[in-house]
């Protein structure tokens, strides 16, 4: 069952309002997620912020009711319901954003808050009430950073062998290993089954080492080679390796890591684009948004 929309969430606002005189945003929240019936999955939906997704949308209805005269605030935080909210509660329709475009003060902030007409925004934009306005941000963001990922994982494929190995320990040290002690490169000519070394302290005592294949698209790694670094791994006296691939692992690959002794974390292509992007290797920042709130505690000191 999908969550309620933030202006699904209207009518139950106003009603738990109606009923309880001035509320605090908190337990407005609280009341209205009894009043709507939320299950716990849905009581436990966050938005890309961390925020618990009925609350984001709860708390916008409440601002565009209090934006059409339907709500008021008598103190900081708190909420209550106008003449004009009970008569909106009473009404036996669904309470929709197109109703209280009939109020100016809200049609005001809309045409504020929304310069480019819904007419515009193309066949494929989501309906206004399906979400929130921060819920948007993080959707678009989202969808940028995967699309992102994906050129990423395009561009992976393509560099020389041993760019990519370069490459991986760059991000690798982006990440921070080798902080404090080192992270290089063997010979390609006596790697031994080894691409790279890490050493966690400052003697080397505490060592990672690395494994890297630039493979196609399909070309997934398999057994065969996890099997052969592992046996690099016990020629080394490590228990510890990363292995990483432009492409991806088969299943009888996962197996072999499941049955070695040796701690091995494997890192596809994919995981790897969502690791460059974290760490900011390859990537470029093209614009930062600021999403500013109201600061009512500036006002209460003035």
């Amino acid at each position: 069952m999908a969550s309620p929309t933030w202006d699904e969430y209207m009518k139950p606002v106003l009603d738990v309002l109606a009923g309880s005189g001035v509320l605090p945003l908190r337990d407005l929240c609280d009341q209205v997620a009894v009043r709507a019936g939320l299950s716990d999955d849905e009581l436990r939906e966050t938005i890309p912020s961390g925020q618990p997704r009925y609350r984001n949308r709860i708390g916008w209805a409440a601002t565009h009711l209090t934006k059409a005269g339907a709500l008021e605030r008598p103190r900081r935080g708190q909420y209550a319901i106008t003449e004009r909210g009970r008569g909106l509660a009473m009404e036996d329709k669904p309470l929709t954003e197109e109703r209280l475009m009939e109020f100016p003060g809200f049609a005001a902030f809309v045409h504020g808050a929304r310069p480019v007409a819904a007419s515009s925004r193309g066949n494929d934009a989501p309906e206004s009430s399906a979400e929130a306005p921060e819920e948007t941000i993080g959707r678009v963001a989202e969808e940028l950073q995967a699309l992102l990922e994906a050129d990423l994982v395009d561009k992976l494929r393509t560099v020389d062998p041993l760019a990519f190995e370069r490459l991986v320990l760059k991000v690798l040290r982006g990440m921070g290993y080798g902080k404090d002690g080192s992270l290089d490169t063997t010979k390609a000519s006596h790697d031994e089954g080894i691409d790279g070394i890490i050493s966690e302290d400052p003697l080397g005592l505490d060592r990672i080492y690395m494994q890297a294949k630039r493979y196609q698209d399909g070309s997934n790694v398999g057994a065969q080679e996890i099997r052969a670094f592992i046996g690099a791994l016990v020629t080394h006296q490590g228990d510890r390796g990363v292995f990483i691939t432009s492409s991806g692992f088969t299943q009888s690959a996962r197996d072999a890591v499941r049955q070695a002794n040796a701690r091995i974390e494997l890192i596809d292509g994919q995981r790897l684009a969502k690791l460059m992007v974290a760490s900011g290797i390859g990537v470029q920042v093209k614009s930062v948004t600021t999403v500013y709130a109201l600061d009512d505690d500036f006002f209460d000191d003035l």
